[in-house]
């Protein structure tokens, strides 16, 4: 009996080692996706508030169609972010083994980067499918809709970002499971 105690015993320690080890990649690699996240939301911001500068400039233009024709608009460039690691995370079940405060706002996190994903792509897909403006109306209709479009990617951006870095410090405060 005392041999099988001690089996069950070694077998729990094997298990529980590997699932810290499990973690404590789990936990470099939400950090390292966030990070990465972070980096690449902070080089897009700035440009997107150029966008809206530059637009409403030439909203209050004289010639707007001619502002508009020798404008150099470079695309909005939305911020390119990843789940990967948060979904291995759910897919293994690694993420059940975090403090739930933790795991929460991790979904927080993503729930409002899925959205951020969601409106960059509705926002893209509603431009492509108008034809290239040509009258006066038509340019002020597209640069309207597009400042709107740009203010509501800043706002998500700054949220996004704010949250990023409020999910480091929890993750660098959380001990090494």
């Amino acid at each position: 009996m005392l041999g099988v105690y001690l089996g069950f015993a070694m077998n729990n320690f094997g298990e529980n080692r590997k699932l810290k080890a499990q973690s404590k990649t789990y936990k470099l690699m939400l950090e390292n996706e966030i990070k990465e996240n972070l980096k690449s939301l902070e080089s897009v911001s700035a440009y997107h508030s150029k966008l809206i500068t530059d637009f409403t400039s030439l909203l209050q233009s004289e010639d707007i169609v001619k502002g508009f024709e020798s404008g150099s608009f470079g695309g909005f460039k939305t911020g390119f972010v990843s789940n990967s690691a948060y979904d291995t995370g759910v897919q293994t079940g690694i993420i059940q083994h975090f403090d739930l405060k933790l795991v929460q706002s991790l979904n927080r996190l993503y729930t409002l980067q899925g959205k951020y994903i969601r409106f960059n792509e509705n926002m893209i897909n509603s431009f492509l499918e108008h034809k290239f403006p040509e009258t006066e109306s038509e340019i002020k209709s597209i640069l309207i809709s597009s400042t709107m479009s740009m203010n509501d990617i800043i706002i998500y951006e700054e949220d996004l970002m704010k949250y990023y870095k409020i999910l480091l410090e929890e993750l660098g405060e959380t001990k090494d499971s």
